[in-house]
C-alpha cells in the first residue's frame, strides 16, 4: 500500500475506535494492535528511508567538496547530538 493510504486506513481506524470510545463513554480511545502495529511498520519504513537518504548524502560529500563543505558548515552550528526529540522544520 502507498504510504497515503495506510494513513487513510489508519484515520479512519482512529475514527471508529474514537467513536467506539464515546458510545462506551469511557472518555479515553481503545488504539486496537493493528493501529500499533501499522504505526511500527511506518515508523520503521520511515526510518530506512532517512537512514538511506543519509547514506546516498554521505556518499555525494565524499564526491563533492561543494556539499561536503555546505554540510560541514551546518554541522558546526549543531555539533554532534543525539536526540529522542524530533521537531518538524
Amino acid at each position: 500500500m502507498k504510504l497515503s493510504q495506510i494513513r487513510i486506513t489508519t484515520t479512519v481506524a482512529l475514527m471508529k475506535a474514537s467513536v467506539q470510545s464515546s458510545k462506551n463513554k469511557k472518555g479515553r480511545m481503545n488504539i486496537s494492535k493493528d493501529i500499533e502495529r501499522q504505526c511500527e511498520i511506518v515508523g520503521k519504513y520511515l526510518g530506512n528511508k532517512f537512514l538511506l537518504e543519509c547514506i546516498s548524502d554521505a556518499e555525494e560529500c565524499l564526491d563533492n567538496s561543494k556539499k561536503f563543505d555546505e554540510i560541514m558548515n551546518k554541522f558546526e552550528s549543531i555539533g554532534a547530538k543525539f536526540s529522542e526529540n524530533v521537531e518538524f522544520d
